[in-house]
Order: structure tokens, then sequence, then C-alpha cells
């Protein structure tokens, strides 16, 4: 098997350092300690650290667990699934963490423009494909035709976002339960 890349190294490695401890607490020192490599190897494949932020989000927007998909589930049901996969992170964490995009967004969109463009990027991408699963789920008979997918697509997103920052600072289910219960019998059941 092939070697990972030092660049790989340091990407893997920061997803999971600033997704634990946030952006401001990961000096590019801790990131490379905690990966293994020399401090200097890092200018070798970033500009900055705020290069290596943008790169973060993007790697964790494209690789998450909302990605997998569960077969034989109708649209609606797969949607729900997804949904279901973040919680059970969440809870599995004791509540932390949350969503890597949501808390770039919260730590550095006001700071960094690279960053706020990466988070912009994916979260448009993130609440496009919710908005696909709305208009298969309405095209299934699933959800009402009438509602307006598009923008739907793009309340559940942020209603799920602010529901982790709920249940982060919580430290319990309750926000968790009414997003499930608001958005999936409520307003798409």
């Amino acid at each position: 098997m092939p070697r990972a890349s030092v660049r790989e190294v340091i990407v893997e490695t920061a997803v999971q350092e600033i997704h634990k401890y946030g952006f401001a607490a990961c000096s590019v020192d801790t990131i490379t300690k905690a990966a293994g490599v020399p401090k200097g190897s890092f200018y070798n494949h970033f500009k900055s650290k705020e290069d290596l932020g943008a790169e973060v989000v993007r790697r964790y927007a494209t690789e998450s667990e909302w990605h997998r998909s569960t077969p034989g589930l109708s649209p609606l049901e797969q949607l729900k699934a997804r949904f279901t996969t973040m919680r059970d992170l969440l809870v599995g964490n004791e509540f932390t963490r949350g969503c890597l995009i949501g808390n770039m967004a919260a730590e550095r969109a006001d700071h960094s423009g690279i960053i706020r463009t990466q988070v912009a990027i994916s979260l448009g991408a993130w609440s496009d494909g919710i908005v696909q699963a709305i208009k298969e789920a309405q095209a299934a008979g699933e959800v009402g035709a009438g509602l307006d997918a598009d923008r739907l697509g793009r309340f559940v997103l942020n209603a799920w976002e602010g529901t982790l920052l709920r249940a982060k600072a919580d430290k319990n289910m309750q926000a968790l339960d009414d997003f499930f219960t608001v958005v999936f019998d409520t307003i798409l059941g």
C-alpha cells in the first residue's frame, strides 16, 4: 500500500484536530506535531494556516458521513437517515464537535475570506443535496408538491446548523428531537 503524502497527512490530521479543538486553538506547530511531520514541510504544501483551513472545510464537506447512503430507502427516508447518522455522531461525541463546516463559519467567516468562501461553497452544495432529496420525495408523493423545495432545503440545513449549536450548548437531545419532529413530522411529513 503506498504511503500517504505529507500533504495528505497534514490535511487529515488538521481535519481531526480542528474539528476537535477549533481553528484558533490549533497552531501550525500543533497540527504538524500531531501529524508527525516537520513544521517546515507545512509551508511546502500550504501558503498559510488559512489555506489549510479552507482545504479542511472542503475535505470535510466531501468526505463526511453525510454522503453515506442506505440502499432501499425512499427519498424522504434516505434524507432522514442521513440526518440521523449526523445526530448519532454528535451524541457519540458527547455533544461536542458538531459540524466542522458550521464551526468554521462561526469561528472564521468574519475573519478569513478564503475560509468564508469555502464554507459558503460547502453549505451551498449540502443544501443543494437536500433540495434534490426533497424534490425526489415530492416526485415520490412523500412530500407535498406545493412546497418550495429550494427554500425548504436551505431552511432545513440552516435549522440543522442551529440545532447543533443548541445541542452542544445544552448537552442533551432536546434540540435534536425538536429538529426531527418539526422537520420530518410537521414540515415534510
